[in-house]
């Protein structure tokens, strides 16, 4: 399997309802690029869940991981649509507290996956 940085993949996850704050503050319209961030496998995460699949397949918080993410990128290319287009333009906004809680099951899965792998060396 590869080695995979799991604190980092935290880190960056959660980093994603900071960009959008910032995007709020200083987006006008088209100025906010959000391509390919809807694509799950174009983060490391994505791209370490692919290529460890066969090793990850007993493991459950892995295909739950799997699924979350995938949703998660597509929750976070909709925000990111809907701040370029102006149509989100707080962070009380619904769509971006129901992210915050998508986000955080990413890191407890995250932390899950970690420690069963760890256990099974």
């Amino acid at each position: 399997m590869q080695a995979f940085d799991f604190d980092k993949a935290i880190t960056l996850h959660r980093s994603w309802k900071m960009k959008f704050h910032m995007a709020l503050d200083r987006v006008q319209g088209q100025d906010f690029d959000t391509q390919p961030i809807g694509d799950a496998a174009h983060c490391s995460l994505g791209q370490w869940l692919a290529a460890s699949a066969g090793e990850l397949k007993d493991f459950a918080s892995a295909g739950e991981l799997l699924t979350v993410h995938e949703e998660f990128h597509r929750q976070a290319q909709s925000i990111a649509d809907a701040i370029r287009t102006g149509k989100i333009v707080r962070l009380s906004d619904k769509f971006i507290i129901e992210f915050g809680v998508l986000s955080g099951k990413i890191e407890a899965l995250l932390a899950r996956l970690k420690t069963e792998l760890q256990q099974t060396r």
